[in-house]
């Protein structure tokens, strides 16, 4: 199976976008990945900390990796706005594909210690890939780390 890595340096390459799409319940869940099954496309499903406490960390990340492993589509499970540092190393040693550490929360002069704290972590930030810029908006502050996984 590729890497959420590869499929989204494939997809910067070829000038296309990877859909992500937040769930909050399994029909929501069902609905993407039964669409990216009918188009044949990688997706990746986020989850808010909110969501993540509705779902239950582990059972979402199992619900993923099932999908994943039995219908061999390359689903990829993102732990959206990620704000304590708690919850991202939880989030990675679940076995979540992405976290998106995000520090907006704090003054700007905090951002810096934030990133260091999560890079001593375990947190690795990644560059977006060739040809995309990093989003804009509430999140553009934060970090996005690879999971447990070969993201």
């Amino acid at each position: 199976m590729v890497t959420l890595r590869e499929v989204l340096t494939q997809a910067g390459n070829e000038g296309v976008a990877v859909g992500h799409f937040n769930v909050s319940d399994l029909v929501t869940l069902k609905a993407v990945f039964e669409s990216a099954t009918d188009e044949n496309v990688p997706v990746v499903v986020g989850v808010s900390e909110g969501e993540r406490q509705f779902f239950g960390l582990r059972q979402i990340v199992a619900l993923v990796k099932s999908l994943r492993e039995e219908y061999s589509l390359p689903i990829f499970l993102n732990a959206d706005h990620t704000h304590s540092m708690a919850n991202a190393i939880e989030a990675a040693k679940a076995g979540v594909d992405w976290i998106v550490f995000d520090v907006s929360i704090l003054p700007l002069y905090q951002h810096r210690g934030a990133d260091r704290l999560a890079v001593r972590n375990g947190c690795r930030p990644v560059k977006p890939a060739k040809g995309n810029r990093p989003l804009q908006g509430s999140s553009a502050s934060g970090r996005v780390c690879q999971g447990s996984r070969d993201a």
